[in-house]
């Protein structure tokens, strides 16, 4: 893999690695403690475990950290360089694409 789509590829799995945290964990916990009347409150290892199962949003998160940290490996080996948040370029692209991502969920689901 070349290291510039191996950059673009590690910008990519970071936006939806922050998506999943930032924007569907929560989601998913507040939808399975429920809403209205009925909800329920829940804490405790067991409930972490539900809540991870729900939307799949714990697979998911896993899934990409382990991407990241096998892309971010390839980085590091084929540019014998550190890959840290040091360039304000992969910042913006991040930041970019996050909001480029969330718009295109949103229209998706009012659309």
């Amino acid at each position: 893999m070349k290291t510039t789509a191996a950059r673009v590829t590690l910008v990519f799995i970071d936006a939806l690695l922050l998506i999943a945290l930032v924007g569907l964990a929560p989601f998913a916990w507040i939808l399975r403690d429920g809403l209205g009347p009925d909800a329920v409150a829940s804490d405790g290892i067991k409930a972490l475990v539900r809540a991870s199962m729900a939307f799949y949003t714990g697979p998911a998160i896993l899934l990409l950290g382990g991407l990241r940290c096998l892309v971010h490996h390839i980085i590091r080996k084929e540019g014998n360089r550190v890959v840290g948040w040091g360039s304000p370029f992969r910042t913006v692209g991040v930041v970019l694409l996050v909001g480029a991502l969330s718009a295109l969920f949103i229209g998706l689901i009012y659309g």
